[in-house]
């Protein structure tokens, strides 16, 4: 039988109303942020949000004044000082915190789902720094990678799901016509027949992704691809040869969850030796055609809740031992990156990962984001929010915010969207990428597209006890507002660059003007 949670509890005789609380959710497209912690925390009111955004068998809980939240959370007073709590091995262990607001004190908890590990419970004069020191710790305990921060284009925000085979290698053509400094060129979602069904080529594809790799080596480029390794369609050849393969409901059928590619979808469940090895296969097989580069995505399906094969092995060590088999079959020298992926579980396996939902080419989503609870849904205003919150992770892997959008055309952004954008690249630092379709770009497009593939080291904030829009806004290189009204001289919606040293006057927002080429 899996291991029985334990739980940790404290007492913060700490008035809750002069407290913020910084939270990372459960996997990258989960929300995190840093809230007053008298605020409520947003659930999401549909069933397939919670499978796809939050964690299910730990979801917010919707009351003001409690805020939940996966291996680390932060108690923040006025002063900066505080209290920080992290799980320091999360190898097979979920770390589920809860900070409640009780009268004059807050009642906090941290449950372990797995086997007991070391927590780290700090109070701290520099909430700030301990957050650092101790993400850091947990990095160093689990064999975080690190390697070069790589620049990638990507199918995915232009063609979707109509990809082909002959826009990659056009995009790729103009890339090199450029000079734009591509390492890798990434074929996204649409070249499989079906989830699961990877070996198969799309009636629309034009070919067949093995097809791929050696013409962009004639061209320079690596090749990437994109898998969802632990999803598997309803109607798939291999849910027909493999139900036996899949994550289980409660009756033991297999179970349905989520809602995309037009509806639910199932699960692979990595407890089971022949899904493993088919796994590792499926891994194999892609680097044998040429990608030493993969993007494996929708990975909290191996972590779900359901009935496993083995029902001795909790969620976090189920999920990781998917992902153990995915890395086997890559090689250590491969470059996995993560996405829509348990967070910490994933240290020491993963070169990358995805730290905040898809960027979009609109700012907001407000209906779905306000009134469904559903802080994962693509935009370019949750892709700041999240990732800016999780700036210290990138002494877990290298962070990747997701890609710029400098086209004009099939745009809503404006110029100063755009330019928060930019400067969040420059913040976060790690993976840089891009998925405009190049032959749209003008000449102040491609300049544009040139400075969001320059690589940059991450920043740090100056400040948690302030904020231009519930999440972390104010760093050493720059201040974001992503508020729908100026606040704290900024524009809606923009980025200030810090002053250099000795400048006497107060930097602008970072905008650009694709029509005019005047970057301001």
């Amino acid at each position: 039988m899996t291991t029985p949670p334990t739980s940790h509890r404290w007492t913060l005789p700490f008035p809750p109303e002069s407290l913020r609380v910084l939270t990372s959710g459960y996997q990258s497209w989960s929300e995190a942020e840093v809230r007053p912690l008298t605020d409520t925390q947003p659930r999401a009111l549909l069933e397939w949000m919670l499978d796809q955004g939050q964690d299910p068998a730990f979801p917010p809980s919707g009351e003001a004044g409690v805020w939940r939240s996966h291996t680390l959370i932060a108690l923040v007073r006025p002063d900066g000082g505080g209290w920080v709590g992290c799980l320091l091995d999360a190898t097979r262990t979920f770390a589920q915190w809860e900070a409640r607001a009780n009268g004059e004190a807050v009642e906090l908890t941290c449950t372990l789902e797995g086997p007991e590990v070391e927590v780290a419970f700090e109070e701290t004069d520099d909430v700030l720094g301990t957050v650092e020191r101790l993400a850091g710790r947990l990095g160093a305990n689990m064999g975080a990678r690190s390697p070069a921060p790589l620049r990638v284009w990507c199918s995915w925000y232009s063609y979707y799901r109509g990809v082909t085979l002959e826009h990659m290698l056009e995009n790729a053509r103009l890339a090199r016509e450029h000079g734009l400094p591509f390492d890798v060129f990434q074929l996204d979602d649409g070249f499989q027949a079906d989830l699961g069904d990877w070996f198969d080529a799309s009636d629309g594809f034009g070919g067949h992704a093995r097809d791929l790799p050696a013409r962009l080596g004639e061209l320079g480029f690596r090749a990437g691809l994109w898998l969802a390794p632990f999803l598997v369609g309803p109607h798939s050849r291999l849910r027909r040869d493999h139900p036996d393969w899949l994550l289980g409901d409660e009756d033991g059928s297999p179970l349905l969850l989520g809602n995309n590619w037009g509806g639910p979808y199932h699960a692979l469940d990595t407890t089971h030796p022949e899904a493993l090895s088919w796994l590792r296969d499926l891994a194999a097989t892609c680097r044998a055609w040429g990608y030493d580069y993969l993007k494996i995505d929708f990975l909290y399906a191996a972590s779900h809740p359901g009935r496993r094969h083995d029902p001795g092995v909790g969620r976090a060590e189920a999920y990781r031992r998917g992902l153990q088999a995915l890395r086997d079959g890559l090689g250590e020298d491969g470059f996995l990156l993560g996405c829509g992926a348990p967070l910490a579980t994933s240290i020491g396996l993963v070169d990358a990962m995805r730290t905040g939902p898809d960027v979009a080419p609109i700012w907001d989503e407000e209906a779905r984001r306000v009134f469904l609870g559903d802080g994962s849904v693509p935009s370019a205003r949750t892709a700041l929010h999240t990732a800016l919150s999780r700036w210290y992770q990138h002494a877990w892997y290298g962070p990747d915010p997701d890609v710029m959008i400098a086209r004009r055309e099939r745009s809503l952004l404006g110029d100063h969207e755009r330019g928060a954008l930019l400067g969040l690249l420059d913040v976060i630092g790690g993976v840089r990428a891009s998925s405009d379709p190049i032959g749209m770009l003008d000449g102040a497009g491609l300049d544009l597209l040139r400075r969001s593939l320059e690589i940059s080291t991450p920043d740090r904030p100056l400040t948690l006890t302030e904020s231009l829009g519930g999440a972390v806004t104010h760093f050493t290189r720059g201040t974001f507002n992503l508020l729908d009204h100026p606040a704290g001289g900024l524009d809606p919606h923009s980025y200030s660059a810090a002053p250099e040293t000795g400048e006497e006057l107060p930097s602008q927002p970072v905008s650009v003007d694709l029509r005019e080429g005047v970057t301001g």
